[in-house]
């Protein structure tokens, strides 16, 4: 449906901030914040977000990450974050040589395709892998992606035109169990306005807030 081998037209991004709801009711953010310096993009991450059923917490997750984008490519990748008091993270480095990415995670340890993509929900590429990688552990799925539809999106009263996509997640190609969702892709930016799926409650993450460089 389109092809893009690259990050760089994020480089006059400064933020992208995505309110977290469940059922309806926002329960904490996803902010991604972006650094030029030389040839490098530097992408932060914050997540912070608990999910609470009958007064428990379902789901706690605090975390952080660093990706590091040289030339538009993948060349780093930390992660740290605490979910529901266990500690996960994620270690990647690009061997350029052998076109691959060496992981050390705390679900996966060892080599996957350089034409894999970390899994996130600022870059656009993520709809063009087969394959996967947990930004929390380094855990490895496989995925399908399928065009639905051409939209009109409205978040606070803005309209945007997007593609609505579906991605279907299996740990395994031919195992039955999977995880399914929804992304409205703004046609115009190549941002990703919002994201929804269903897990122990409606999920979605809708942006907020987008600031460029001058």
């Amino acid at each position: 449906f389109f092809s893009y081998s690259h990050v760089n037209h994020y480089a006059k991004l400064r933020l992208i901030e995505m309110d977290i709801l469940r059922n309806g009711k926002k329960i904490g953010y996803n902010k991604y914040s972006f650094k030029n310096q030389n040839n490098l993009l530097v992408v932060k991450n914050e997540i912070n977000f608990v999910a609470k059923l009958v007064g428990i917490n379902l789901l706690d997750v605090k975390g952080s990450s660093t990706e590091t984008y040289k030339n538009g490519g993948l060349i780093k990748f930390e992660s740290n974050t605490i979910q529901n008091k266990k500690k996960k993270y994620n270690e990647l480095i690009l061997d350029e040589n052998k076109k691959t990415f060496k992981i050390n995670g705390s679900s996966f340890n060892g080599n996957v395709t350089s034409n894999a993509i970390v899994g996130n929900w600022w870059n656009h590429n993520i709809l063009q892998s087969k394959i996967i990688i947990s930004p929390l552990s380094g855990s490895l799925k496989f995925q399908e992606v399928y065009f639905l539809s051409k939209e009109i999106l409205e978040i606070n009263s803005d309209k945007y035109n997007v593609s609505k996509f579906k991605i279907i997640l299996r740990k395994n190609i031919n195992e039955n169990k999977k995880q399914e969702f929804n992304i409205w892709l703004d046609d115009k930016s190549k941002i990703i306005l919002k994201v929804s799926y269903s897990k122990f409650g409606d999920w979605e993450y809708i942006v907020k807030k987008i600031e460029k460089f001058n």
